[in-house]
């Protein structure tokens, strides 16, 4: 194992969160609060997760993956900071040109693609595409890319069997069995040479050219051990070298993707981020130094950069009480509540579904310093539609205060990825706002946007209300 470097000062989570709860109730106690559900995203801390990355991986470019969080206000703020962007599809290649981010600032990672997404391709100019087929490379090539005056840097995406996002990528790890029995692994490099060899080809045709060549890959979403990035870079380097050697072909840019973990996952598993980056970062500099020439190393964080960043905010509609009822065929004879959110999973809830999110509802309310009182009891938590598939919590999962009433408030910790993104208008119930607020002087500095990023309102928190440390 790597070593970690000097001691760093112990990142702290539930006081951080604490915070981060007391700024969000001080806004919604303002005169000019949103209406609920809403997501309050903290620029302060997005910040850190940005500084932290830069501390840590100081050679390895992030390009913030906007499948985990498309708000505009979010984007907008990262291009400020000088962080680029991995999109998926044509469309949001065309929300980051609207925003003014150039295309040297843009890799786009979904490696299978329709006419729409070439036409946005041809029209913002990424810096880097990726493949997983020389069909792919075809296709590129009959869109007219690459040209005269749009060279990119074309990646093949690299199938990882450990990895829970392998839908895509080309199978270069072949499962064998060894002399001793024993489940074993190799490496062939053909089926990327098909692909790099199709390029030289229609470069050659064309009299046209790719910028580079490289590897993409994807170790699994929320990642808080090392050990796959570690194989990854192995196997890039195996895959890389070998291709030079047989075929000639040089392979100088590797996309390390995303899966790097959020802070509440890393406390869980007993870890920081420092320490996982730390260690990858360490990797990385090793498989630069055997690689034997010059490489650029790129890497697509998503849920890092903005889940911690951002508290969700939901109302109880209606509260009420059971001793009775049969909740999908389970009777339930106990005392419990019965809550219907403004929020559920065809919104913001949605990573109940998506990451098999178990979510922990913290009740507050409004003007009371006094926390909602009373014996915990069993609840139910439905979401807004009249879809009986959106139950945020089902029975016997979760307890809340018996003195909860309706109108009272919950927040939700680690939303800022795949939660406004995700949201759908089902049912048109009310749609979520989205706020964007940081901390200068003792006052906080508040922007409401609507879902597709029109601005609502700006205004600041005065001193005398903001809730003490």
């Amino acid at each position: 194992m790597f070593d970690t470097g000097q001691a760093h000062k112990a990142e702290n989570y539930q006081q951080s969160i604490q915070r981060f709860q007391r700024d969000v109730k001080s806004i919604m106690e303002s005169d000019e609060a949103p209406s609920t559900p809403c997501v309050f995203f903290d620029l302060d801390r997005l910040d850190q997760q940005i500084e932290l990355w830069r501390e840590e991986m100081p050679g390895i470019e992030p390009h913030f993956a906007i499948k985990a969080c498309d708000a505009v206000g979010i984007l907008q703020h990262m291009h400020r900071r000088g962080i680029s962007f991995d999109a998926a599809t044509g469309g949001e290649l065309d929300l980051l040109s609207r925003l003014g981010i150039e295309g040297s600032k843009i890799v786009m990672t979904h490696p299978i693609r329709s006419d729409e997404d070439l036409d946005a391709i041809r029209r913002c100019r990424p810096m880097a595409i990726v493949v997983q087929s020389a069909d792919e490379v075809i296709k590129l090539a009959e869109a007219g890319i690459p040209n005269s005056d749009y060279s990119p840097v074309l990646l093949a995406r690299v199938a990882l069997p450990y990895s829970n996002l392998n839908k895509f990528g080309v199978p270069c790890i072949v499962p064998l069995v060894g002399e001793d029995g024993r489940a074993t692994t190799a490496f062939d490099y053909r089926p990327l040479r098909r692909i790099f060899e199709t390029a030289r080809s229609i470069e050659q045709q064309f009299s046209v050219r790719f910028q580079a060549y490289g590897f993409a890959g994807h170790v699994g979403t929320n990642t808080t051990s090392a050990s796959h990035y570690l194989h990854l870079l192995g196997t890039f380097r195996v895959l890389g070298l070998e291709l030079k050697r047989r075929s000639g072909i040089p392979i100088t840019l590797f996309d390390l993707g995303g899966g790097y973990c959020d802070r509440m996952h890393a406390e869980r598993d007993g870890i920081t981020q420092r320490d996982l980056l730390n260690v990858i970062n360490q990797a990385v500099e090793k498989f630069r130094s055997e690689y034997g020439e010059p490489v650029t190393i790129i890497a697509e964080p998503g849920r890092y950069l903005v889940a911690d960043t951002a508290i969700a905010v939901t109302r109880a509609k209606v509260v009420t009480d059971a001793h009775f009822g049969a909740i999908n065929g389970a009777e339930v004879y106990e005392m419990h509540k019965v809550i219907h959110l403004d929020d559920g999973v065809y919104s913001n809830l949605m990573g109940q579904i998506h990451d098999s999110r178990k979510y922990r509802p913290i009740p507050f309310r409004l003007r009371s310093s006094v926390e909602i009182s009373g014996t915990p009891v069993p609840c139910v938590m439905w979401g807004p539609t009249c879809d009986s598939f959106d139950r945020v919590i089902p029975p016997d999962d979760y307890r809340v205060p018996q003195g909860l009433v309706t109108n009272d408030l919950f927040m939700i910790e680690c939303m800022g990825a795949y939660t406004t993104v995700t949201a759908t208008e089902f049912n048109r119930t009310q749609a979520s706002k989205v706020v964007l607020f940081s901390r200068t002087e003792q006052k906080i500095e508040a922007t409401v946007y609507t879902p597709r990023g029109e601005v609502v309102s700006r205004f600041k928190v005065p001193n005398d209300k903001v809730s003490s440390n």
